[in-house]
């Protein structure tokens, strides 16, 4: 595990398939996670549109209002992997965060995001407010980055593009849904969405410390919209299904972006537990 600002062990999963070439580099997308607990990231041939390889470093656990720990954290990563200094076609961050709010195209104001981020959740001096726009649900999300964090993103890759983690599940949620609800598991909180007629119906977060909880707010959500929870299809993405079986008529896992496939070292567990991170190359 990478100690704070010294130095960093192997990673403890590390899968790169045979076919990746460094001289390639420049055909490949680099999509990069971490929040908590996990720095991940993810290399998209985007030639063949198949994943070649996945990496993911422990972190001691975080807290992440912390910012100047976990861009240490961050730092000593980037300055000694050997993957992420290579010349990339694009890249993307995806920042896991409890801290979003969500405003409806016709009321967001680009020079107001600070104000809409201050207005339920508070800002620090040490974070910049940032949004991205959700097409599929015709919103924007607002969230905040540590400024150190976006100094240290902007000086290994000029170009990388920063999103929320809410961004990509509720844009490949909406876009691939009718009539449904979703939960996503993250370390310590679940996200809940559901979609009505093809339309975001609800999101939210709660924090967790067990799986009983994640199923104490999912039914919460569920009854305040008059779900028939016999004949709803509930999405999970993240680690594991289980804890909903019996409770609702139709568990199912979150799909791939089409026409995406994976490399055989990539199990299906990793697929699962790293959808979002995965499905980021679709909001690029």
């Amino acid at each position: 595990m990478p100690e704070i600002g010294n130095k960093i062990e192997r990673a403890d999963i590390d899968l790169i398939d045979e076919t990746f070439d460094i001289s390639q580099s420049e055909n490949y997308h680099l999509s990069i996670q971490t929040g908590q607990d996990r720095l991940t990231f993810c290399v998209l041939n985007t030639v063949i549109k198949k994943y070649i390889v996945l990496r993911s470093y422990r972190l001691s656990k975080i807290d992440i209002s912390l910012s100047a720990t976990i861009v240490n954290a961050c730092r000593a990563i980037f300055e000694k992997d050997d993957l992420l200094g290579l010349r990339y076609k694009s890249s993307s961050f995806l920042w896991v965060s409890p801290r979003s709010t969500l405003v409806p195209e016709e009321f967001f104001r680009h020079n107001a995001a600070t104000d809409y981020l201050a207005f339920n959740h508070g800002t620090a001096a040490d974070e910049h407010a940032l949004q991205n726009h959700i097409k599929s649900a015709k919103l924007h999300n607002i969230f905040s980055y540590p400024k150190a964090l976006i100094s240290l993103l902007q000086l290994y890759r000029p170009n990388i593009k920063l999103f929320h983690h809410a961004t990509t599940i509720i844009e490949n949620i909406v876009a691939d849904s009718k009539n449904n609800m979703a939960v996503h598991f993250y370390t310590d909180h679940i996200d809940v969405i559901a979609v009505k007629n093809g339309n975001l119906q609800y999101y939210n977060t709660f924090r967790i410390n067990a799986v009983d909880d994640a199923v104490y707010y999912f039914t919460l959500v569920a009854n305040m919209l008059k779900t028939d929870m016999q004949s709803i299809k509930l999405v999970v993405l993240g680690k594991s299904n289980e804890a909903f079986d019996g409770f609702v008529g139709r568990v199912v896992e979150s799909e791939p972006l089409d026409a995406i496939t994976y490399s055989h070292y990539i199990s299906e567990q990793y697929r699962k537990e790293y959808i979002n991170l995965f499905n980021l190359y679709g909001c690029v």
